[in-house]
């Protein structure tokens, strides 16, 4: 089997644990496969430091120019989502990466790229509890789930705020890889969720 393909978009102001928190499951996961299942990679519209919420500097692995293929496409949150709902070239890029990728979940307000690009039309989700008034005026016909943790439609996931994406991610893991790899990633990261 060859290894799939994690790309976690980063830009300005993303909320640091809605990409640290997929990037930590994804990467303990190829850990402990000896890097055979999973590569992990972090790509920005360049490859220039990011300045994440908060402050923390992060410098994307790839730019968005140098990536063309994708299976797990991890879409994070933070104030910077709406600076790129605004910016068409990167968000045509996140729909060609769309087109291509087999599992697409957002963290947080990344629900917004999805609402933005048509992704959530009648669909239910789940996001930031302080983002649902806000998505909803994008996406009138998207259904809130306000309880839940995440939101599985199918290619089209959703996780609730920030941390919620640690347990979103775990259960990807799950579907990809079974349930023994997803303890054994849990266990590592000495995390009780899902």
């Amino acid at each position: 089997m060859s290894k799939l393909q994690v790309a976690i978009l980063l830009f300005d102001e993303v909320e640091v644990l809605d990409f640290a928190g997929p990037f930590e499951v994804f990467s303990v996961t190829a850990q402990l496969s000896g890097y055979q299942n999973l590569e992990v990679k972090t790509v920005g519209k360049n490859k220039s430091l990011i300045h994440a919420k908060n402050g923390l500097q992060v410098m994307p692995d790839l730019a968005i120019s140098e990536l063309d293929q994708v299976d797990i496409l991890v879409i994070p949150g933070g104030d910077g989502s709406r600076t790129v709902i605004r910016d068409s070239k990167l968000m045509d890029w996140i729909n060609q990466m769309i087109q291509k990728a087999q599992t697409v979940f957002t963290v947080c307000s990344g629900a917004r790229i999805l609402a933005k690009l048509g992704h959530l039309r009648e669909q239910r989700f789940t996001t930031h509890h302080e983002v649902f008034e806000d998505l909803m005026a994008m996406e009138p016909s998207a259904i809130p789930d306000k309880s839940a943790r995440f939101v599985d439609n199918g290619k089209f996931m959703t996780a609730a705020g920030v941390a919620a994406g640690i347990d979103l991610s775990l259960y990807v893991v799950e579907i990809y890889f079974g349930e023994e790899v997803m303890k054994k990633t849990a266990r590592y990261m000495e995390y009780e969720g899902k």
